[in-house]
């Protein structure tokens, strides 16, 4: 490739970006020989000799990525007896009764007539007595809430330490939080480019491909955040698992570290082909509209030459025939 340096892509490509920003100032020389270089640039070549590099200059990182992707693929859990099994079956049914009953149509609905009762009576700058004892109401209602919840999760835990945290039933419950702190990842990065897209509509006047780019990249960016605060939910709600299946201090971190490296090398496996899928596209645009610039350039310098010509042609005809 004419200007680019296989052992060093990325100094490289800084320095093609460098030229890019600087095209307006160049001349119309440096501008054709910018122009050609981006013409001439092997993107797949780039974007290998990187991946090669990354792998050269990191090898650790490397190997805890490779170990994350195949504890997520392959990790299943511990098999467990016939015995724990069914006494884990057990109390989850319990826990799914009292969650449904008790919580759901019997706590909740008390909480939700006594706030509905509250504030009805209650003021916009004060609360009588009769609010005051609507008040109460909603306050009992919201600790019989609370016991019932804790007794659902006691009954939980109780039926989780049955099987432990290393099991198939701990592992299936931990990548259900994962992929349900995923999803809300992405939701947040969807509503956040919505909104995005809701107040700049119409505010710029810019050509339709800066518009989508522009949206491109406004995805992107809220995407990188909305995961990577999902994963840290992610981690604090797997910290809670590893406590309600009653894992040892050892255990539980032991588990803990080998999910977040799992955890990590998804994430940023995800997030790399991302960008890398951005970056090539974003370097195939420009290149393209590098070979559209180079071959205006070449016709207008055609027709400038022929405008140069016809004055000397004209004198040669006038020498040649005399009037």
């Amino acid at each position: 490739m004419d200007g680019i340096e296989m052992s060093k892509p990325g100094r490289g490509h800084e320095d093609m970006l460098q030229q890019w920003e600087d095209f307006d100032s160049c001349s119309r020389e440096e501008k054709l020989e910018m122009l050609q270089k981006w013409v001439n640039m092997d993107v797949p070549a780039i974007a290998l000799a990187t991946a090669k590099g990354i792998v050269m200059n990191r090898p650790a990182l490397v190997s805890f990525w490779v170990i994350g992707l195949l504890i997520a693929a392959f990790a299943g859990g511990l098999p467990v007896d016939s015995v724990a099994e069914e006494a884990y079956s057990t109390m989850l049914q319990q826990a799914e009764v009292i969650d449904s009953r008790e919580l759901g149509q019997q706590a909740m609905a008390e909480l939700q007539k006594a706030e509905a009762v509250y504030y009805s009576q209650k003021g916009l700058f004060g609360c009588d007595e009769d609010c005051q004892k609507a008040y109460d109401k909603v306050q009992m209602a919201r600790a019989e809430v609370a016991r019932v919840q804790k007794h659902r999760d006691r009954v939980l835990s109780e039926g989780r330490q049955e099987v432990g945290i290393w099991s198939s039933f701990g592992v299936q419950d931990v990548r259900r939080s994962f992929w349900n702190a995923w999803q809300s990842g992405k939701d947040f990065a969807a509503q956040c480019t919505f909104y995005n897209v809701l107040f700049t509509v119409g505010a710029r006047d810019e050509s339709v491909y800066i518009m989508i780019f522009r949206l491109i990249m406004q995805y992107v960016v809220n995407l990188t955040l909305g995961l990577i605060g999902a994963f840290c939910y992610f981690l604090y709600n797997m910290y809670l698992l590893i406590v309600s299946y009653g894992s040892s201090v050892l255990s539980g971190v032991a588990f803990f570290l080998l999910a977040t490296v799992a955890g990590l090398s998804l994430l940023t496996t995800y997030l790399g082909g991302m960008y890398a899928v951005v970056a090539g596209g974003g370097a195939m645009i420009i290149q393209q509209a590098a070979r559209h610039a180079a071959l205006e350039m070449s016709k207008q310098d055609a027709l400038q030459q022929i405008e140069d010509d016809k004055p000397a042609k004209k004198q040669a005809v006038q020498r040649r025939c005399p009037v």
